[in-house]
């Protein structure tokens, strides 16, 4: 039946597949690659964890580099729309925020131009878009675009599509798709749990049924382990690290999951870096700090060095206090007997006193190795040091935009994730993992309970008020969330 459906979906000229969250779409995308491509596919998803997992479905099956190029829809679109910024009308090769849209609608109108068009079609055989439930309606358009000259197939859940992106609409599936693409049989089978937990896997079928016909989910006699939320937040919280611990003794890979980024970060912090955070790709903290670290100069620039450490190391905004309220005062810090940490004192006094951003890496560095700081948030620290080693190139006019290339040299190359891992739905979906905790299942929505209930493949445990959560309205809207 597998190799049936992949010939079926590889064959197919301009069609829509179904697959609820664990039911191989990925391995089957990678299949009718591996077995049936002819020639080089073009593999397009939403996030970059998305376009690692699908770059490892197809190593496993053993499908040859030469026949696939996968990316984010938003890295292929920049990269088409900049190389032509003339023909595609791109208003900036720097896109964050909404500038994305015009990025989206510039590549659109590009793949309409008929050279760009004979481009596209001798460097790709076929198109596949994983996710597709999660697409904009300019990202839409532009894979209809696409569509017009190759194959395209597109895949997709309507009950994971968790992105909400303000003002724009995400695609209808029933308006938008039923009508413009052909629907291949769907997918059923939970593989994702066949091997580890087949009992978990015929329950979220059920589950599946619950919350597309907002009906409540009952908790009780199911393989899932429950613990009530309590009421009292210091109980609440002691609950959750214990969680947290526990799921690392069976071995694999855990991933704990809340809907808040500021949860996430007190949660990392509270595990002392037996977790670290996953960090959304455009990473706004990055450049916001690059942009305090660059723009401010003698001890404010200090200040901001230190203001940045506090975001991934534990301990630090304590330790140094008192300097950084010198700093923050305009002056340096005096070093007495009683100062503690004089070598990264001093290392930050040199931040302070040189007007270029040479000395902030050694800063930054020997807070790390402050006795009893612990790295949390590893992603963000690297990805700074990496800017700041960029900028000293002398390519960049500023910090911000080495940081920018940084981040999006990281996109392309892909990112290790640490075996125990805290971050929002948002970020780890499409990603699969050996146990999944949910931290507090108050106030999601359908989507974003089943993406995140459907993490694990081994153990699920989940923390919510009661053993049946009450019905979720499918059409309750989500909150704008950075990817």
């Amino acid at each position: 039946m597998e190799a049936e459906d992949a010939k079926r979906l590889s064959e197919a000229k301009r069609a829509a597949l179904t697959a609820p969250a664990g039911c191989g779409k990925t391995h089957l995308i990678a299949t009718a690659v591996a077995k049936y491509a002819r020639g080089r596919e073009l593999i397009l998803t939403h996030t970059h964890a998305g376009v690692d997992a699908l770059r490892r479905k197809l190593r496993d099956v053993g499908a040859s580099c030469s026949a696939y190029h996968v990316d984010t829809i938003a890295g292929f679109a920049l990269r088409y729309a900049a190389a032509f910024p003339v023909t595609s009308c791109l208003a900036t090769p720097r896109p964050t925020g909404n500038e994305w849209n015009g990025v989206y609608s510039a590549a659109a109108r590009l793949f309409r131009n008929s050279p760009v068009r004979d481009i596209v079609q001798m460097s790709y055989s076929g198109l596949y878009v994983d996710e597709y439930q999660d697409c904009i309606l300019e990202q839409h358009d532009l894979v209809l675009a696409l569509a017009e000259t190759l194959p395209c197939r597109i895949l997709g859940d309507p009950l994971q599509g968790i992105f909400d992106f303000g003002k724009n609409k995400i695609v209808d599936w029933a308006n938008h798709i039923e009508g413009s693409f052909d629907s291949l049989p769907a997918l059923r089978e939970p593989w994702r749990w066949a091997n580890t937990n087949p009992e978990l896997g015929s329950w979220f079928q059920g589950v599946r049924d619950c919350l597309m016909n907002s009906s409540p989910v009952d908790l009780r006699g199911t393989p899932v382990c429950h613990v009530r939320k309590s009421g009292r937040a210091q109980a609440m919280i002691q609950a959750q690290t214990n969680l947290c611990f526990q799921a690392t003794r069976d071995g694999g890979s855990v991933v704990a999951i809340h809907q808040w980024p500021a949860q996430c970060h007190k949660v990392a912090q509270r595990l002392k870096g037996l977790y670290q955070c996953i960090e959304p790709i455009d990473c706004r903290e990055l450049i916001e700090a690059s942009e305090a670290i660059f723009s401010a100069s003698g001890p404010a620039r200090a200040a901001a060095v230190i203001d940045f450490a506090k975001l991934c190391l534990t301990t630090v905004g304590t330790d140094l206090s008192s300097a950084y309220a010198a700093f923050g005062q305009g002056r340096l810090p005096t070093v007495s007997r009683r100062t503690k940490h004089v070598s990264v004192v001093q290392a930050l006094t040199e931040v302070a006193q040189d007007a270029s951003l040479g000395p902030v890496v050694a800063a930054i560095k020997a807070m790390r190795k402050i006795p009893k700081a612990v790295l949390y948030r590893g992603d963000l620290y690297r990805e700074m040091l990496r800017a700041l080693g960029e900028f000293q190139t002398g390519a960049y006019e500023n910090l911000r935009e080495a940081a920018w290339a940084t981040r999006n040299r990281t996109s392309h190359a892909g990112r290790r994730l640490s075996p125990c891992t805290v971050g929002r739905t948002v970020l780890v979906k499409g990603l699969e993992f050996d146990h999944a905790v949910l931290l507090d299942t108050t106030g999601m929505t359908a989507k974003n309970l089943y993406v995140a209930l459907t993490r694990g493949a081994r153990t699920l445990t989940m923390v919510s008020p009661d053993l049946v959560l009450p019905a979720i309205n499918m059409k309750a809207a989500g909150r704008k969330r950075s990817t």
